[in-house]
């Protein structure tokens, strides 16, 4: 695995017990539920992209790793979060990696030309969030995992649906255009 991402699981397991950046299930296989987000998010190939609702830092730290030449913006709107997400920026030396540290619902955000998101809760707002952020037209990639529905909104469209199966679960991604009509 990548030094940077070890680095990055490093500090998660350390920071973990005060910040609660992790459920404690996921912080026990950091290393391999990271591997099996690799294997999908390589399908991922844009220059700009933001992570909305970033938390620990799970997909954009993998996406920058993979893509350093890419820009990122991590979208998080806890402030302990955030101190955290800072620290990672500069412990793993990143360029073009930004923190917006606000609630994208409630201050404006972007536009964006490509936006991430893994298990966003609550389910019911993530097409309204990511329409307030997305350029249009723009693309948007989800990681659920199980069997969870797809998104049912007149502008999105759903590009392609990959599935992983890993060990105890299965991780989704699904890659959607965003129309503007």
């Amino acid at each position: 695995m990548d030094e940077k991402i070890t680095t990055w699981i490093r500090e998660v397991r350390h920071y973990n017990p005060r910040l609660h950046l992790v459920s404690r299930s996921m912080e026990k296989d950091l290393e391999g539920q990271a591997g099996d987000t690799l294997d999908l998010l390589e399908q991922v190939n844009e220059p700009e992209i933001a992570d909305l609702g970033t938390g620990s830092g799970f997909l954009a730290i993998l996406y920058k790793t993979l893509h350093p030449e890419s820009r990122v913006w991590m979208i998080e709107r806890s402030q302990k979060k955030g101190i955290f997400l800072r620290h990672i920026i500069d412990l793993l030396d990143f360029n073009d990696m930004e923190l917006i540290d606000s609630d994208p619902n409630t201050q404006a955000t972007g536009p964006f030309p490509a936006v991430m998101a893994r298990s966003f809760s609550p389910r019911e707002t993530l097409a309204g969030t990511v329409l307030g952020i997305v350029s249009r037209p723009g693309r948007f990639y989800y990681f659920s995992t199980g069997d969870s529905p797809l998104i049912d909104h007149s502008l999105f469209g759903l590009i392609e649906r990959s599935s992983r199966e890993c060990r105890g679960y299965r991780l989704n991604l699904e890659a959607y255009e965003i129309t503007s009509r």
